[in-house]
């Protein structure tokens, strides 16, 4: 869910691995001080080659079977705290939105506004509104690696909203969280897309969602305490307005476990899982469901990530035929590696293999980041 599903103290962590910028309410960047006001931030900047290879498509849409790509992008987030609890938050980002199926490199540059919003945070509870990031689940933004399973249809980067969140729990006892946020389709001029070549722009194809306020996402997490402690688990509800005329309301449910460990030797391993079912899929009167789970071995500056994710599009097999649709299963699994340097170099190298529709595709990623702190 939207940059609060999971508890208070895993967004305060910084993560070493990370190849993205996720803002919260809770998120604490740059040497944090006492003293308000204050600004703060940080920034990563990143080149990324992917090699595609051995891609089929049963639709013979693509006419070639490889080609490489490079592309760079760089994301920045600033934290302007006003008061102790008072703060404003924003994120941007430059990147490129290529999807030439030939070889092609910084290409099709741009810059989009991400995130700004007005966040007040205490002990026990949030309110935040503005420019957000929301989504069912949680593996979109949180499974390290180069690959997060069929995800792109249940999160929404930018979008409108106001949320709150509250905080239940005692010492010893398992922490409970409920969250709720109600969020629009950005339709302004901040959901444009900057081009360094044509100027502003803005997203490409049918709206995914409404531009009124009439999305909403309910959330529950619980964390454990004792002999369950790091043991998190989760369950987001809600729907998704259509814009009128571009498809159909969708409801959604999501539930997820995570669990952390601290293993002997300086060891951490990590195990991610979540489960989603839609009733509709890209717009269309199709009930489908994903899941995606993710283990990770880490030792101080290496970590080791493996991915799974199996997607299954339910519907008569003359309903999916009209929508283009197959009725098999969907797949994917990606492993990776990476190694951050004692100068903050992140060096992220990874392979995956998916089967998304009659679309098979075969990708090799080599990442060179750097992450600095203001």
């Amino acid at each position: 869910m939207v940059a609060l599903s999971m508890s208070v103290s895993a967004q305060e962590d910084g993560d070493l691995f990370k190849t993205q910028i996720f803002l919260t309410p809770y998120s604490q960047m740059g040497n944090w001080q006492q003293s308000t006001p204050r600004i703060s931030g940080r920034v990563l900047a990143m080149t990324g080659y992917t090699r595609y290879l051995g891609v089929r498509d049963g639709y013979a849409q693509i006419p070639r079977s490889s080609w490489m790509s490079t592309q760079p992008s760089i994301e920045g987030a600033f934290v302007v705290q006003l008061t102790e609890q008072l703060s404003i938050r924003t994120k941007a980002g430059i990147d490129s939105s290529s999807n030439e199926t030939r070889n092609n490199s910084f290409s099709d540059l741009g810059g989009d506004m991400d995130n700004l919003f007005l966040a007040y945070t205490a002990d026990r509870y949030a309110l935040y509104g503005g420019k957000i990031d929301v989504g069912y689940g949680d593996a979109w933004h949180l499974i390290d690696g180069v690959y997060s399973g069929f995800t792109e249809g249940v999160h929404y980067r930018g979008a409108v909203g106001f949320g709150a969140r509250r905080t239940f729990g005692s010492p010893g006892a398992p922490t409970h969280s409920v969250a709720a946020v109600l969020f629009k389709r950005d339709g302004g001029g901040l959901g444009k897309r900057l081009s360094f070549d044509g100027g502003l722009l803005r997203a490409q194809g049918s709206p995914s969602f409404s531009d009124r306020f009439k999305s909403v996402v309910l959330s529950y997490d619980v964390r454990g305490q004792g002999s369950l402690e790091g043991l998190q688990a989760g369950l987001d509800a809600g729907r998704l307005e259509a814009q009128p005329g571009f498809g159909k309301n969708t409801s959604l449910v999501s539930l997820r476990v995570r669990y952390q460990a601290a293993l002997r030797n300086r060891w951490n391993a990590a195990w991610y899982s979540e489960a989603t079912y839609a009733t509709a899929f890209q717009g269309l009167a199709v009930s489908n469901g994903h899941g995606v789970s993710s283990i990770s071995l880490s030792r101080d500056r290496w970590q080791w990530v493996l991915t799974g994710a199996l997607r299954k599009v339910a519907d008569r097999h003359e309903t999916l035929a009209r929508y283009g649709l197959h009725g098999g299963w969907d797949w994917g699994i990606s492993g990776a590696v990476t190694y951050v340097t004692e100068s903050g170099f992140i060096v992220q190298a990874g392979l995956v293999r998916q089967r998304d529709q009659a679309l098979v595709v075969n990708q090799g990623v080599v990442r060179l980041a750097y992450q600095l702190e203001l």
